[in-house]
């Protein structure tokens, strides 16, 4: 048996505790995703894959095509500023060079 001398050793183990559920519970929604988690599914990735990953963008920008733009608004946060969503996260495609067909190739995100 463990015992501590400390109350806040005890207060610190169950907030991570915490937020360690908190993060699953997050995760397995499947509407708002982790910055790194959500370029990991879409990087080079094609549009139907991108789809099927995480779902149809709210707003498409194809007035260039070699540089189209889905914007994904609240659909992740940033876990490295207390879990602040953000307000867009963009995913940028451009052709590929070996076949012409639009992939994944940046993702930026905006508070």
């Amino acid at each position: 048996m463990v015992t501590f001398k400390n109350n806040s050793v005890v207060a610190r183990l169950l907030g991570a505790a915490a937020l360690v559920i908190a993060m699953l519970a997050l995760g397995g929604c499947g509407d708002i995703y982790g910055r790194s988690d959500f370029s990991s599914f879409v990087m080079g990735k094609s549009e139907q894959e991108v789809v099927k990953m995480v779902g149809k963008a709210d707003t498409v920008d194809t007035s260039d095509p070699a540089h189209v733009t889905w914007i994904y608004k609240g659909k992740t946060f940033d876990f490295e500023n207390q879990n602040k969503r953000d307000a867009q996260a963009l995913v940028i495609f451009q052709p590929d060079s070996t076949n012409g067909k639009l992939k994944v190739t940046e993702v930026k995100f905006q508070s």
